[in-house]
């Protein structure tokens, strides 16, 4: 049975890479903004926020203390009792750099806590420094396809506004919004696609993955 999972958890990572190109641009935003509204159809606007930016910037905003970071996840993990995604690991925006990995992989006993720990440190290690402006003018653009394929997305003028004040203080992180909260129960770590390949590698030494 974990064969089977692990071909197709591998199976969704094998996502269109980042192509240079305008059309390239566009056509990789739009299946990332269709793809979460499919399955996360209560998803406001500065939920799709997040998942742009954490493709861009990754975990390097959430590690302080690693002490800490860790207290945290245990503590996390007590109150998980499944699957909080549609996948155990999702590709963030419409580079993939990031994924957003569901704790439930190391409840079920698929990854240890220590190998997991492990990977997540490593991805805040090697995530990118903000660059605010150009991050700016790229979400403008990605906004601008939001809008022509989710007009009437509920409270987009509202986080919209919210988003550029954010963006004019040089700030950039969000969370996610209460109804997204409410109806997913969220409960995932960011990490960095290739070394959540690794992990993956680990865990099933013997399968031929």
């Amino acid at each position: 049975m974990r064969l089977y999972f692990f071909i197709a958890l591998v199976a969704t990572l094998w996502l269109p890479g980042r192509v240079a190109g305008q059309d390239d641009f566009e056509r990789d935003v739009t299946w990332a903004v269709r793809w979460q509204m499919q399955n996360y159809s209560k998803s406001r606007l500065v939920d799709l926020y997040k998942n742009f930016f954490q493709d861009k910037f990754g975990p390097g905003h959430l590690l302080k203390d690693t002490a800490a970071a860790g207290r945290y996840l245990r503590e996390e993990l007590r109150g998980v009792r499944g699957k909080s995604q549609v996948q155990m690991a999702e590709k963030t925006g419409w580079e993939g750099r990031f994924l957003r990995v569901d704790l439930s992989i190391i409840k079920m006993g698929l990854v240890s806590y220590s190998a997991f720990f492990d990977a997540f440190v490593r991805s805040v290690a090697d995530a990118p420094e903000p660059d605010i402006e150009s991050w700016r003018d790229e979400w403008k653009e990605i906004e601008k396809i939001i809008h022509r394929l989710y007009p009437r997305l509920l409270y987009f003028e509202d986080d919209s506004k919210f988003i550029d004040k954010l963006l004019a203080n040089g700030e950039y992180v969000v969370h996610h919004s209460e109804v997204y909260i409410k109806y997913y129960n969220p409960h995932y770590r960011l990490m960095d696609a290739a070394l959540f390949q690794e992990l993956v590698g680990d865990a099933v030494t013997g399968f031929g993955l």
